[in-house]
């Protein structure tokens, strides 16, 4: 899984990094059956950015999953 080793190889220390890989498990977890099977990856690979580049702005995890949540289902 890609999104996974996007997250694994940010520059995260090792708490930034339980962060990011909690909000993305809980995200996916929301989301992940608005995807057709043919996008699981490119949509995983998506939500890993959003999330990535939210952790330098908090460290709580509902928060960043929250917004990450709003960004990938805008237009839904």
């Amino acid at each position: 899984m890609r999104a996974r080793i996007m997250l694994d190889n940010a520059p995260f220390g090792p708490d930034e990094l339980q962060i990011a890989r909690t909000a993305f498990d809980g995200a996916w977890e929301q989301i992940a059956a608005r995807y057709d099977p043919n996008y699981v990856e490119a949509a995983r690979e998506r939500l890993a950015k959003i999330i990535a580049s939210l952790v330098a702005d908090t460290k709580d995890p509902a928060e960043i999953q929250a917004i990450a949540v709003q960004e990938m289902t805008k237009g839904d």
